[in-house]
């Protein structure tokens, strides 16, 4: 038996510090309180040090972070989260049942716990099939699955209003079931709750989140690297609602989460906008834990998994040590991941001619800084600031859409990625027809990725595992993100403009996107011309 002595101990229960001692055996822990007996133990002063639980990402795609399951886990236990909540619809709208099962499989050898809620929405909405379907029969031999907590984030909010068969279907497989429905309220909200989708991690406003709060449900607040809401929804967590909240990073890259943190970086950011540092460590614990009626973890109590972190001293808050099942995390050696082929990309770029668009007033896709919503103006392409966007489908050469698009800082150059949510088509934008063109090809030609064209040279990451991922360790993944960053910055281009760019053929969240067959409007939820 380990034992624990002298230690500052967090308990989420009473949002307290309370010195005390606990002991660890067998990977549990064992007791909390003063030992009767040191003798014959193995005992680690811990000199007053707060020691705090285990933190839990409650909703991520690990896709995102463009490494495997196993290296997601190696890059984010160091920064104390120990249980990780991943929705594989990314990989799913890829490659079917097919990702999912490798995603699952590859997950199991992770250093940090990794469960996961199956994808709702493949595709995302009827007319943008990626590289798959998959339906509720498909979803079934998940059900039982110990790796499997429930069903992934419902953005099928029309499906859902209007009782669609095969989304029921979906809803009735599983007790939990994740919602996805920014902007939704009054009685479209109540019916959307009523079919018992539990939780919303896209909200945007603390208004928005109150309501979702009274209505049942459970609020994740987002920090990702499009995404970062932590802040405006800081004020709707109180003593009576931190129990309903859960933090999630959803959508960050590989040099972000090493850089900047994970959950860990979740909690500075709370603290920051006014949150206590107890409310906050009860969101990145138990609050996520109870959510998923994960009864063995989010608290440092007799029974439970010995997952704890021990913190630095000083006022701002970071991880120094991190124990997972009793023992020290270490820094692990790289996990082999077997390599597995994916659907092969297939394209039909525009021709000269084809990249051209209509003279006078043309619908605009206009980026706003930190969120993945945008908002829909009416300009031309010669205004300031604005480039071309093309879509082009990767899976059976059907075509491309074209629009303009606004806000992602372009100012030379271009860039291209086949992480383009949820479809992953390729999707890419810039200063002249030429090099867009020049960096979908680097990444059709590579079989996904994401590159930059700037000053006659092409930078390229190159993402094998569905366009979406490397089987290399993270640490290379970073050093090669770093050489993108700095050819991204030649561009003049915001530091985040993948990120932005990759969500602005997301269909289901509002309010003007693009998709293969062109600008589609997410109120009126169809097909728009690009004319005014």
């Amino acid at each position: 038996m380990r034992i624990f002595d002298n230690a500052l101990l967090y308990n989420p229960v009473s949002g307290t510090w309370i010195p005390s001692s606990f002991s660890v055996e067998n990977g549990k822990i064992k007791s909390v309180g003063a030992p009767g007996s040191l003798s014959g133990h193995l005992v680690f002063d811990l000199e007053g040090a707060r020691v705090i639980p285990g933190l839990i990402d409650a909703h991520v795609h690990i896709e995102s972070s463009l490494l495997t399951p196993a290296e997601f886990g190696r890059l984010v236990l160091p920064h104390g989260v120990t249980t990780v909540i991943a929705d594989p619809h990314e990989i799913a709208n890829v490659a079917g049942t097919a990702g999912i099962d490798f995603m699952l499989s590859d997950a199991k050898n992770s250093p940090a716990d990794i469960f996961f809620m199956v994808p709702s929405c493949v595709p995302a909405t009827p007319a943008d099939v990626g590289g798959a379907v998959v339906s509720a029969a498909d979803l079934a031999c998940y059900v039982g699955n110990p790796q499997v907590l429930g069903l992934g984030e419902m953005m099928n909010v029309p499906g859902v209003l209007f009782g669609d068969a095969e989304v029921s279907a979906k809803l009735a497989l599983f007790r939990r079931v994740d919602g996805h429905a920014p902007g939704l309220s009054g009685e479209p909200l109540c019916e959307y709750v009523s079919r018992g989708i539990a939780s919303d991690h896209e909200c945007t406003t603390a208004e928005e989140a109150e309501e979702k709060l009274r209505l049942g449900q459970i609020i994740f607040l987002r920090e990702g690297d499009a995404a970062k809401n932590v802040a405006a929804l800081t004020p709707a967590v109180t003593q009576a609602t931190a129990s309903r909240c859960c933090f999630a990073t959803d959508d960050r890259h590989v040099d972000s989460i090493a850089e900047e943190g994970s959950i860990d970086n979740c909690i500075r950011t709370a603290v920051s906008a006014g949150m206590p540092l107890e409310l906050a460590l009860r969101l990145a614990t138990l609050s996520a834990a109870e959510y998923y009626a994960l009864s063995d973890r989010g608290l440092i109590a007799p029974g439970r998994v010995a997952d704890f972190c021990i913190l630095e001293e000083g006022e701002t808050f970071s991880v120094s040590r991190v124990y997972k099942n009793g023992l020290a995390v270490q820094k692990k050696g790289i996990v082999e991941t077997a390599e597995v082929s994916f659907p092969p990309f297939v394209c039909r770029l525009p021709t000269e001619e084809e990249m051209q668009l209509p003279n006078g007033k043309l619908k605009i896709i206009e980026t706003i800084p930190g969120e993945i919503i945008t908002e829909c103006r009416i300009g031309s392409a010669g205004d300031s600031g604005v480039q071309k966007i093309l879509c082009v489908d990767r899976y059976r050469g059907e075509g491309f859409g074209l629009g303009l698009i606004n806000g992602l800082g372009i100012e030379r150059g271009a860039l291209a990625t086949s992480v383009s949510h949820d479809a992953h088509n390729i999707i890419a934008a810039g200063a002249t027809d030429a090099e867009i063109l020049q960096a979908v090809c680097a990444v059709a030609d590579a079989g996904g990725g994401m590159a930059v064209v700037c000053n006659g040279k092409t930078t390229l990451l190159p993402l094998p595992a569905g366009g979406l991922m490397t089987f290399k360790p993270y640490e290379d993944v970073i050093s090669e993100m770093h050489v993108l960053n700095e050819a991204l910055a030649e561009t003049g281009a915001d530091k985040k403009a993948f990120m932005s760019l990759s969500f602005m053929a997301l269909t289901v969240v509002p309010h003007l996107k693009i998709t293969p067959r062109g600008l589609f409007d997410g109120d009126a939820f169809c097909d728009v011309d690009i004319q005014g």
